[in-house]
Formats: C-alpha cells, sequence, structure tokens
C-alpha cells in the first residue's frame, strides 16, 4: 500500500504511542554517571556538560540502542530501535527527558520539522501500530516511515505512516522549494536478503508530507539511481582492494538544499546529485574506491567544494581502528568537487589505536560551523567523538576528541557513540547503550558555532552558514531609504562632546527572530560594542552599551542586526551637541578676564594713589 491511502491514514491517526515514565535516576551529571574506570578520556577546548542514560536500555538488549539525533528550537529528539525521546536543552548543561516514545521498529533514523518528527523503521513489523511485533521478512509486514506530532513534547501523538518498499534504513528531509508548506522525504534503504519485497535494487523513494497535514503524506515518485552497468557488483572489486558492497540501494543521504545538491552514500559507490528539482534528483557523478567497503555518509564543506565520505568497513562489528586496517580503511576520505568530477586528495583515520574489544569505524557526524575552515565532528562507535579539520584536505588534523573506555568485553552487538552534532556551541552525541553524552566546545576558534541552529537542524539537511555578523552592516545615507529602517530606541538620545559615554538600546517586541544573536554595531568605526540575545517575543531587552569616542559635534549611527533576521537592521542616529551659551555663561565668559585686567588695574590706581598722598605730604607748608 504506498503512499498509504484513506483507509491507512485514519488507522495511523488513531494508533497510539506508549510514553515511558520518567524517572529520575536518567538525571545524571558527568562526575556521577560513570565508574571511576569509565571515565572518558577529553582533549583540549572541550567540556563534558551532561549525560543522561538511555530511558529505553534493557541491559545489553540491542533492540533498545538509541541511533540517530534531530533539534528542533530547545528540543533534542533521539531515536532509538525502541521508539524515539524527546529532551529539553534549553540548559545544555542540564538536559531533561519530556518524553520517551515506545514504538519499536528499528533503527529509528530521525528528523524533525517544527512540531513534526520522522522516524525510520527498518526491521519488518506485523502492522504499523506502536504495538506491532517483529516478523520474518519473508511473510506479509510493515516498514516504512513514522510521523509524529511533538505540538505537546511531553505527550507525542502518532500522526501517520506510509509504507515504502524495503522500509526506510534512512532518510533526509528535504524543503519544497516552492513552498514552505510541505517538505519531501527521501527514503534510503537496500536489500538485506531473502524478502518478498526487498531484493535487488531498491529505488529512492519520495513522500510529499503536507506540514499542516501529515496524515495526507504519500509517495510521490520513486527513482532509480543506479541501473545494470552502474551499480557496483562483486565483479567490480579490485584485487587488493576492500570486500566493497554490492550496490542495492543507499544507505545515507545527505542534501545541501541552498546549493541544490545532495551527497549519496549507496554500499558500493558514492554520487553527487542535483536536487534543484527535488522530485527529479539527477546524478552528477558516480565514484568509487578500491579502499572503501561501505559508503556510508558524506558530508559537505559550507563553500560545496569538498565532500567527507565515511566508510563504514565491517558494518560496526569490528574494530578497524588499529594497525591491521591501515590508515585508509574503515576511514574518512576527503573529494574535492571540481568542473571535470570528484578527486580524492586525502584520507583521515582515527589517530588513538582502540582495544580489540571495542568496535569502531567511521560513523555519522556534521559540519561545525567556523568561518573559512572545514571542521567536522564525528563519532567512531567505540572509538567515540572527533573533531576533525579538513580545511587541508591532504593532511586533515584532530582537534579534539571524547573518547570513553570500551564496555570491557566483546558485545554481541555494536556499540558506542552512533552520531554526534553541533548545535549552538555544544557537540550533542547519541551513544548507543549509555544515553546522551553533551561536549561544549570551549576553544575561541568555535565562538562563532555558538550563533547558529538555536531554530532547528536536522544533520541529513546541510544548511548553509553564512557569518553575517562578521561584516559590518551597510547603512543608507539618503533619508528616503533610511526612513522605513526598524528604529532602535537609544536613551539618552542626545549627548554632550565627551571622551566616550554609555547609551542604553532597546527593541520592542516583534522586531527580531525570537531568541536570535543580536549585534550592537557602532557605525563611525564599524565595530561591535555588544553581543546580546533576542527575548522569546523578538523584543531586545534594555542594555548599556558603552559608545566610543571621541564624541564630537555631530549625528552618530548605532545599528542592532540579528544573526537570523539579517540583512534586517535596525536604526538609530545619536546625537552629540555642544551646549548653548546661556547668560551665566556668557557673563562668565567676559568675567574670566577680571583677574588679569581689574586686579591690575586696581592695583596701578591705588599705586598712584599712594604715590600721590606721598608726594603731597613733602610739599613744604
Amino acid at each position: 500500500m504506498p503512499g498509504g491511502g484513506a483507509v491507512q491514514r485514519a488507522r495511523s491517526a488513531a494508533l497510539g504511542a506508549v510514553v515511558i515514565a520518567i524517572g529520575a535516576a536518567l538525571l545524571a551529571s558527568p562526575a556521577t554517571a560513570q565508574p571511576a574506570d569509565r571515565e572518558p578520556s577529553i582533549g583540549p577546548g572541550l567540556e563534558w556538560v551532561a549525560h543522561r542514560d538511555n530511558p529505553f536500555r534493557q541491559g545489553d538488549d540491542p533492540n533498545f540502542i538509541n541511533s540517530d539525533l534531530a533539534f528542533t528550537g530547545d528540543y533534542l529528539v533521539q531515536g532509538n530501535y525502541a521508539g524515539f525521546s524527546v529532551w529539553d536543552i534549553a540548559d545544555p548543561a542540564a538536559p531533561t527527558l519530556v518524553s520517551a516514545v515506545s514504538c519499536p521498529g528499528g533503527q529509528g533514523d530521525v528528523s524533525a520539522v517544527g512540531d513534526l518528527v520522522f522516524v525510520s523503521i527498518d526491521e519488518t513489523m506485523s502492522d504499523d501500530s506502536c504495538e506491532a511485533a517483529r516478523v520474518p521478512e519473508t511473510i506479509e509486514h510493515w516498514e516504512g516511515i513514522r510521523i509524529f506530532d511533538i505540538s505537546d513534547p511531553s505527550a507525542p501523538r502518532y500522526a501517520a505512516a506510509v509504507r515504502t518498499r524495503c522500509g526506510s534504513h534512512t532518510h533526509t528531509v528535504v524543503p519544497d522549494p516552492a513552498s514552505s508548506a510541505r517538505v519531501f522525504v527521501y527514503v534510503s534503504s537496500y536489500s538485506r536478503g531473502a524478502s518478498i519485497d526487498c531484493t535487488g535494487r531498491n529505488p529512492l523513494q519520495i513522500i510529499d508530507v503536507p506540514l499542516d497535514a501529515p496524515e495526507d503524506a504519500a509517495i510521490v515518485g520513486a527513482l532509480d539511481l543506479f541501473d545494470d552497468a552502474t551499480a557496483f557488483g562483486t565483479e567490480d572489486r579490485v584485487a587488493g582492494g576492500a570486500e566493497t558492497r554490492s550496490t542495492t540501494g543507499c544507505h545515507d543521504i545527505t542534501a545541501y538544499p541552498a546549493k541544490a545538491l545532495a551527497v549519496a552514500s549507496c554500499r558500493g559507490d558514492g554520487l553527487l546529485l542535483s536536487i534543484a528539482d527535488p522530485l527529479a534528483p539527477v546524478v552528477l557523478q558516480r565514484v568509487r574506491d578500491p579502499a572503501v567497503a561501505f559508503w556510508h555518509s558524506g558530508i559537505f564543506d559550507n563553500d560545496a567544494t569538498r565532500i567527507v565520505f565515511q566508510d563504514e568497513l565491517g558494518d560496526g562489528f569490528v574494530n578497524t581502528c588499529s594497525p591491521d586496517f591501515g590508515a585508509d580503511r574503515g576511514a574518512d576520505a576527503v573529494w574535492l568537487i571540481e568542473p571535470g568530477g570528484l578527486a580524492k586528495v586525502g584520507t583521515y583515520k582515527l589517530p588513538r589505536t582502540q582495544s580489540d574489544l571495542e568496535k569502531c569505524v567511521a560513523h555519522s557526524g556534521g559540519l561545525v560551523p567556523v568561518p573559512g575552515r572545514f571542521i567536522v565532528s564525528q563519532a567512531w562507535l567505540e572509538g567515540g567523538v572527533s573533531v576533525v579539520d579538513f580545511t587541508d584536505p591532504a593532511a586533515p588534523v584532530e582537534l579534539t576528541w571524547f573518547d570513553r573506555p570500551g564496555y570491557g568485553y566483546s558485545m554481541d552487538y555494536t556499540a558506542g557513540i552512533w552520531a554526534v552534532y553541533p548545535y549552538d556551541g555544544y557537540l550533542y552525541a547519541s551513544d548507543m547503550y549509555e544515553g546522551l553524552e553533551v561536549l561544549r566546545l570551549t576553544d575561541p576558534l568555535f565562538a562563532d558555532a555558538a550563533r547558529y541552529d538555536s531554530t532547528g537542524l536536522n544533520p541529513q539537511t546541510q544548511p548553509e552558514y553564512a557569518w553575517v555578523w562578521r561584516e559590518a552592516p551597510v547603512v543608507p545615507t539618503a533619508s528616503a531609504e533610511r526612513a522605513p529602517l526598524e528604529t532602535l530606541s537609544v536613551e539618552p538620545a542626545e549627548l554632550e562632546p565627551a571622551a566616550t559615554a554609555t547609551v542604553t538600546v532597546s527593541l520592542p517586541p516583534g522586531s527580531l527572530t525570537p531568541g536570535e544573536t543580536a549585534d550592537v554595531w557602532w557605525m563611525p568605526t564599524q565595530s561591535v560594542l555588544a553581543t546580546l540575545t533576542a527575548g522569546e517575543d523578538g523584543s531586545l531587552a534594555a542594555a548599556e552599551v558603552r559608545v566610543p569616542g571621541p564624541l564630537d559635534p555631530g549625528r552618530y549611527d548605532l545599528v542592532v542586526r540579528g544573526d537570523a533576521s539579517a540583512p534586517r537592521i535596525a536604526l538609530a542616529s545619536l546625537a552629540v551637541v555642544a551646549p548653548a551659551p546661556t547668560p551665566e555663561t556668557a557673563r562668565g565668559d567676559s568675567a574670566s578676564w577680571w583677574p588679569f585686567v581689574v586686579v591690575p588695574a586696581v592695583l596701578l590706581l591705588g599705586a598712584a594713589v599712594v604715590v600721590v598722598v606721598l608726594r603731597r605730604r613733602r610739599r613744604p607748608t
């Protein structure tokens, strides 16, 4: 039943979801979260600020492990093979579990758009309900995408379900460039063995989701990105190369809507796609690498001139972070996007050798927004978290890390950090068994990264970063162009000449994007006087700023510009006026000469009088 249909939609809307009771034990701090022998190694410029236990965990049962992450406003959504969790991260150092929805299906890849949460179901279930049981792939079953409404995050509502061929291993949200009222969801899946409908090559399926009516979500397209001639097969393996997996579909797609591009990691092949028409992606180039066993995922740099591909050698079940596998296996590969196509220019491998009791391989990560740099945060399963600078693609450098000791024994299933993503100056890491880790980027290098993403982030839908605050605003000089600008309140609005002064600035509600970061600019020197945060109503609370001098008579522009609402600005013109002379000051000016004129005159006159008197006394009688 592709797309669900009316019966499916009505049934899905009525399906229940179980919200797990939240216990106080989940609220552990880093200092008390782990035994002493489980304390992690932490690199420079990074601080471990919070740990929260996995609310679903049942011992070492892999049916209850965490998976991917998504962000919407002050909420983090953490996928799990048994459902998903919603965390309040308004205070990143004190995440609060708001709800944990029990709705099994694995692997629980998640995205969030406003109040909607999309969950990938890649295990064959008896039906689409949250009470469904796992069943063999060789009998009738359901798998695909579930959609939840978290407008009340404490009580998420199951809104819809869409069945897809071969389920959904991962998915990617792509905005509709023609309408903000809907999004498209690219569903990635690949064959896993004997199945009634998950064999051969699986197409890229596209779901249309009306944001105000998710129950109407339906499949609107299916595209086979390969054919017999282009899909990687066992016959394409190179002697001495990797045991590369045959291409039967894509594992993961990262879209870059602002550049109309996407990068697809498809087991044996890497693809660069044009998504100028999101309903009709076009393959621009296919690449292969003899060193890559499993093309897992990809990350663009901000300029879309480079891509880092991850190789999930061993599917996450072995330790590839050892000398036995070399420097280019289970690693990152850096490719340049050139006019002639993609060109591989470098590789990166986690520099810390891991025990063979640990599972370690390149896994999910995202771009850390630092101007002029290509920096990525990446998970390495039990190898932990790595922050890597790929700015020089031929010589990548690890900047910092977070690496917890292994579980101490070889687990039957994979373990460790599934994914790690930057959000609003912090790194959030999803540990499969342990829970949620929050790390703060403290190095000044990452200062600009703290000024992004507070409205939301789906890491597989890569945003474009503009760093607008690094360049001074452009203020018009013509009165007709200045008049329509938002008026910045400044008190006092008029000053006397001085070496420097302090003024108070503010903006009413609705002036800025709620919660955005805003700079106060002093336009004479094109410098930032203060960096402030907009209120939840878009206002700017009264704040004192010190303006530099010398403040000679004239008019001086003050500007407030927010990061999210740019290029819009609010403008104030500060007047510096010399005080007008008063009668008192006028008299004071003339009187100021009397010590130099009157006093000597009096003295001279007195001397003359004395002389006259003396001379009179000497006259003869």
